[in-house]
């Protein structure tokens, strides 16, 4: 069988997943554990615990030169992320719901502005904004009349519905 260039190229094939950039990946590594370090300091117990946290979380971002993300900031605070949407959404510990609210909104700037600056894949941004900052596509559709009646009963709406030929129409069994 002769082989046909491009198909099946890494089918079957182990792939390397290993990261090329090990200090990248430590760097990475490194911000997970500091992160999980503030989360063995429990759950903050008031708003000012809390902010403060969530800010020691964002410092260490920025000292790595790393994305805050809403994943890290969860166990920055001990919580875990279906906790957090839960406070956001005032469902659990709603003290803290505008501490979560401003946190996330803070996140999400940073990813729009990435996002926007083209430092941020788009497919990756729009998934964080649907998933993770509650943004949805919408879609606005109007809805007019063409008829210049204003049907009162259904034989004036059949009356205004435009003609079409015998060829075009389907009956309709009743299967009652």
């Amino acid at each position: 069988m002769a082989k046909v260039p491009g198909i099946g190229r890494n089918i079957g094939k182990i792939q390397d997943n290993r990261i090329k950039d090990k200090e990248f990946a430590q760097r990475i590594l490194g911000l997970g554990l500091e992160a999980r370090e503030l989360g063995k300091l429990g759950k903050p117990k008031t708003v000012q615990e809390m902010e403060e946290r969530i800010d020691t979380y964002l410092e260490k971002c920025f000292d790595a030169g790393l994305p805050p993300t809403v994943e890290g900031m969860s166990m920055a605070i001990d919580y875990d992320r279906v906790t957090v949407y839960q406070i956001e959404h005032e469902m659990a510990n709603v003290k803290f719901s505008n501490v979560v609210k401003r946190a996330k909104d803070f996140i999400s700037n940073y990813d729009a502005t990435l996002g926007m600056s083209n430092k941020l894949n788009a497919a990756i941004y729009c998934f964080r904004a649907k998933n993770m900052y509650g943004m949805k596509d919408v879609q606005e559709i109007k809805a007019t009349a063409d008829y210049n009646t204003d049907p009162v009963n259904p034989e004036t709406i059949v009356e205004a519905l435009p003609n079409i030929n015998d060829e075009n129409v389907i009956e309709i069994q009743d299967n009652k």
